[in-house]
């Protein structure tokens, strides 16, 4: 029913635009679907041909579309954690945890104002014990424990880490990186990357280092679990191996899709851009706004947006990407205060450059 109507609402823009010039539509529509209109308007391209049939360019253009489709993997059915089949991974681009957590007081100055943080993917040791075996149920407070891999400005999210901690077993033990970004957001501006995107781009580094499973760059990886024992946690609720946390004390300024996107490789832009394909994962409307407080763990192919923010305020966002990293980029990357090296190829350059 998604498809349907989306392809209802692709065909009524594909009319509106083809409508008017084919320049204009180009600067209207999404960049893949306006080179292929500038494209007809060159007398050097070969789509040229099509410049007065309509009817072909709306072909040509459902079935780039369509091709966009076939890579989008819907995991939001409600029923996916009913499913029998034991011994393979369920299913799912995204998962919130049923329990909201309170953020942390920001830290202030001397004159009782916030104080701006901005860390990105500093590396730690996601243990409180160089025991590997050591899982937090075992410890008598993980968050506590935590205080000693952590440096001082982040102390005090010793227990959002644990919480995430706690359904990642898998995790305990090894490098993982936290990113925090606190500071003061304008009504409708975005803190983080805007634009729809997944956190994989798809290509692999030069010397990458492949994680397991998946064929190209990690950067967080992530699968739910299965239902066999060692995925429950005590109450029978499924844990995940690998993937993303993120939160914000600011509600409906991040939009995630129950969903993956399959052999990204094929279809993702520039660093794992995927703006063309928003209706392909069933618009805005198919998408969850998080609210203030919630977990939320995602896979690297799972569809996300940093929103407008609603009103002018103090934002705090929270990040954990598990170990699964096939590339930390020095230049943008925050390096650890207790001095934990990254798990993976430590990358020199621009990445917004070189990509």
């Amino acid at each position: 029913m998604m498809r349907k109507r989306g392809r209802r609402k692709s065909e009524k823009k594909i009319n509106n635009l083809l409508s008017c010039g084919k320049a204009e539509a180009a600067d209207q529509m999404n960049p893949i679907i306006g080179v292929i209109l500038i494209g007809v308007q060159s007398e050097r391209s070969p789509l040229s041909v099509f410049k007065r049939d309509n009817d072909a360019l709306r072909l040509i253009i459902r079935i780039v579309q369509d091709w966009w489709a076939e890579h989008v993997r819907r995991t939001d059915m409600p029923e996916k954690l009913n499913r029998s089949r034991f011994f393979t991974p369920i299913p799912a681009g995204i998962f919130v945890l049923p329990r909201k957590i309170p953020f942390p007081p920001p830290l202030m100055d001397e004159h009782g104002s916030p104080v701006p943080v901005s860390i990105n993917m500093m590396p730690f040791r996601m243990s409180a014990s160089h025991n590997r075996n050591i899982r937090p149920q075992q410890e008598v407070s993980t968050d506590v424990l935590l205080l000693d891999v952590l440096p001082e400005r982040l102390k005090r999210y010793a227990p959002i880490v644990a919480e995430c901690l706690g359904r990642v077993p898998r995790e305990w033990g090894k490098v993982g990186y936290i990113t925090v970004h606190e500071s003061f957001v304008e009504e409708g501006q975005t803190q983080r990357r805007p634009g729809l995107h997944i956190e994989s781009p798809g290509v692999i580094a030069p010397k990458a280092h492949m994680h397991g499973y998946h064929r190209f760059i990690c950067w967080g990886g992530g699968r739910f679990g299965t239902r066999v024992p060692a995925d429950l946690d005590e109450h029978g609720v499924i844990n995940m191996h690998g993937g993303i946390f993120v939160a914000s004390n600011m509600a409906d300024t991040c939009r995630v899709w129950d969903c993956l996107i399959e052999e990204h490789g094929e279809v993702v832009g520039h660093l794992g851009d995927i703006s063309h394909m928003r209706e392909a994962i069933g618009g805005n409307e198919a998408g969850v706004s998080l609210g203030a407080g919630e977990i939320c763990w995602m896979t690297d192919r799972t569809p996300h947006e940093s929103l407008p923010q609603p009103k002018a305020g103090f934002r705090q966002f929270f990040r954990l990407v598990t170990s699964e990293l096939s590339a930390w980029y020095e230049e943008h990357n925050t390096p650890s205060e207790l001095g934990v090296e990254p798990g993976c190829e430590v990358v020199k350059g621009n990445k917004f450059l070189n990509a």
